[in-house]
Order: C-alpha cells, then structure tokens, then sequence
C-alpha cells in the first residue's frame, strides 16, 4: 500500500493517474494503521481545498476511495449547496440510478479553473465500506447524488469535462461572478440561471 506524504499535491488534469481505472481495496485492508492515515490525509486535503468532495487518485492514492461532505468553510463558499454529511466511501458501487437526470455547473479540483454544464441521474443508491470496514447502503438524490457520481468517476478515470457535451457549456470560473449579465439564454437557457450548488431539472 502507498505511504502518501503529508499534505499530497492535488493531481491536475494531465496527470496519468487521474486517467486509470483503480483496484478495489481489501476490506482486510482497512483498520490498518497505513490505510487509517491515508484516509486522514485525504480528508485533511479535501478541507484545505475547500472541496465538496475528493476521491483517492486525485492525491495519488490509487485507491477506489472517496470523502464526500460539506463543511463550514464550504457552505460559506457555496451557500446554496444542502448539507452532505462528511463521510468516507471505500469501493462504492452504484446499484441503481433512476431514469431522471439533472444538470449542473461542476467544477473540480483536479480542473481548476472551469467550471462544466453536466447532465447526470436525479438519484441513486450506493453501497460500499465505511472507514471501519462495515458496509453501508445509501440512497441519494440531487445534488448529493451527483457529488457521488462525480467521485465515483474519478476512480474510473474520467474528468467532469468528458462529461460535458457541448463545447459552449464549458465556461472559466470567473464567469460566474458576472453571470446575472450573461446573454439571454446563453449557454442555455437554464445553464444562465442556475448558480453552483443548485440543480436544474432541464438543460
């Protein structure tokens, strides 16, 4: 098992790692001392990056291991994202999605800087391990559910701009600061309306 340094860089895109399908964890695996400290590591980067989630490769722990959650300093950041709890996931498995799906403006850690109009399911259920091993099931919906997916995905290799299909809905972050005077309907109409941290029901 990898020993991660202290306070790990946060991969960015370009990076090999961030491309890789990675290997499920032995649930044998988790109550050791190595593995307990890298989970500490990775909640530790996700809070000094102010994310709403983090997954393992993105600090070069290949690893299907996710942390997930809100806390202070990001509701501060992003007022209109509902509480998540703080919460590992270790091999998280999606069971089932439903037939409705939702967009957002997401944007990553590992693609600093841009933000992308994504499309995905309205909800799921998840199973996987806690950070003690014992399993977990989960059904979430909005925009939890999508933070789950979108970490998911990076333990299957795949950025949120693969996601995006339309080169238009990729916008630099900054825009957002201005984006009460977008043109009318641009990038689309629900895309110009819908501040980070909510969900829009149409593209």
């Amino acid at each position: 098992m990898i020993s991660l340094p202290d306070s790990p860089d946060l991969l960015i895109m370009g990076d090999p790692v961030l491309f890789q399908q990675h290997q499920q964890v032995s649930v044998d695996d988790i109550l050791t001392d190595d593995f307990q400290r890298n989970l500490r590591i990775l909640r530790q980067r996700q809070l000094e990056a102010n994310g709403i989630g983090i997954a393992a490769p993105q600090i070069g722990w290949g690893a299907r291991v996710l942390c997930i959650g809100i806390s202070e300093e990001t509701k501060n950041r992003y007022p209109s994202v509902p509480d998540i709890p703080l919460s590992f996931w270790i091999n998280p498995q999606v069971i089932e999605v439903s037939k409705e799906t939702c967009w957002t403006w997401e944007g990553c850690l590992s693609v600093p800087g841009i933000r992308g109009w994504v499309n995905r399911p309205s909800n799921l259920k998840v199973r996987g391990f806690d950070d003690q091993g014992e399993a977990i099931e989960a059904s979430l919906s909005g925009f939890a559910a999508r933070v789950m997916l979108h970490e998911i995905d990076h333990l299957d290799g795949i950025l949120f701009p693969d996601r995006v299909d339309d080169g238009r809905l990729m916008i630099p972050n900054v825009s957002m600061e201005t984006q009460s005077s977008w043109p009318e309907n641009w990038p689309t109409m629900n895309a110009r309306i819908t501040p980070p941290g909510t969900i829009s029901t149409d593209r």
